[in-house]
């Protein structure tokens, strides 16, 4: 195929995939779990309908249990293994609203405080740029964070992804993936409502530069990844990613065959995506920020779980989302992840004390014949773990 031809002649920033993983230290005791049957066998039945490569972890009432299945090279037949390094796309957005908190906590050397929220992004990002944006001269750094500020989303500009399809291995900077939507028109005013869009963190990202005079990813590594001992945590394309990372997959061509996409870069490494991890990293982000509640200050996490806006399917703190509301008190809090070849959620339901992790690689955000097998497992682990 063509496309695939294309990539083949390619410096590929994700190699083929070669194992085993890494072995967590953590000790593991799901085979003693109450439900190790029921989850073995959740992962085992959507694998068995086609998703590549699993990896879960669930701590809930009795405990944590962690399991994997599949493949995280189909050409190679490695397999996905639990410690198995994937890219988790936008629950880097997270990470981002941690690292904001994080800096309005240092305010003196950040030059970033908690009234920065209500302050217009052109007090940091110049007018050459802004004026170009929708809403550019008009919206808060607030209002990004909680996706309301009427800016396009470059994911759903047909502009951006035929700029991908024609350079797929192209390290993007966030002045050119803004050039995707320059002379578009805003989708509604400033805090009428929330609508979620890359772009917003995109903005997040380069406020934080312009602010500290340093790389947001450098930031991420010291206030964030490297406190929290989170090893097997990687920014593309800053950090050469390991030997066991996945390759992520896609029906690319809408003909129920699976392509290896891993290598076309949507944007990696502006604010909004590019984080690759495993599910024992993720999780040790999770607890510090939403059980432990060490990773920011109580004031921080109480600002950043400030709720506003939903967008029928979300609801939006300050860099953080709650998710799955239509379950009322059951709701999610933390973030999901969808790029083109990889998928994954990271959530705490307080109403329940359970946590997931999860990572697969394959692309469940657009329509393919593989989207409803991918709800349908999200949804069973929900009722299996909420009931």
């Amino acid at each position: 195929m063509i496309f695939s031809q294309l990539l083949a002649c390619r410096k590929m920033a994700i190699e083929p995939t070669s194992g085993p993983s890494p072995i967590p230290s953590w000790h593991d005791t799901s085979s003693a779990h109450p439900r190790n049957e029921i989850y073995k066998n959740l992962i085992e039945k959507y694998y068995r309908k086609g998703l590549p490569g699993i990896s879960l972890l669930v701590n809930d009432q009795y405990g944590l249990w962690i399991g994997s299945v599949g493949k995280a090279d189909l050409e190679r037949n490695i397999n996905f293994e639990t410690g198995q390094v994937s890219k988790i796309a936008s629950i880097t957005k997270l990470m981002v609203g941690a690292l904001i908190f994080k800096l309005f906590e240092d305010s003196a050397r950040s030059g970033l405080g908690y009234h920065s929220l209500t302050l217009p992004i052109n007090t940091w990002i110049p007018h050459r740029i802004s004026d170009k944006i929708p809403n550019g001269n008009e919206v808060t750094l607030g209002q990004l964070l909680k996706h309301e500020s009427g800016i396009p989303d470059i994911a759903e500009n047909d502009k951006f992804y035929l700029d991908v399809m024609n350079d797929p291995t192209k390290n993007w900077t966030p002045e050119e993936l803004l050039k995707t939507i320059e002379g578009t028109d805003p989708i509604f005013k400033p805090g009428d409502t929330a609508i979620y869009s890359n772009t917003n963190t995109i903005l997040v990202s380069m406020i934080i530069e312009a602010s500290t005079g340093r790389k947001h990813g450098d930031l991420l590594k010291e206030k964030i990844f490297e406190p929290l001992g989170m090893t097997h945590t990687y920014y593309q394309p800053y950090d050469p990613l390991p030997s066991n990372t996945a390759q992520g997959y896609f029906d690319l061509y809408n003909n129920e065959q699976l392509i290896n996409v891993s290598n076309i870069i949507t944007g990696s490494g502006n604010g909004f995506g590019g984080v690759f991890s495993n599910i024992f990293d993720m999780y040790t982000f999770l607890d510090a920020l939403l059980l432990k509640k060490t990773l920011i200050s109580e004031k921080s996490l109480s600002i950043m779980q400030t709720y506003g806006k939903s967008d029928g399917t979300n609801r939006y703190g300050y860099g953080i989302m709650k998710k799955f509301i239509d379950r009322g008190t059951n709701a999610g809090i933390g973030h999901s992840g969808r790029d083109l070849g990889y998928t994954a959620n990271l959530l705490y339901f307080p109403s329940k004390n359970v946590s997931h992790a999860f990572l697969i690689n394959y692309g469940t955000d657009n329509n393919s014949f593989l989207k409803q097998v991918f709800l349908d497992f999200q949804k069973e682990l929900l009722d299996i773990t909420l009931q």
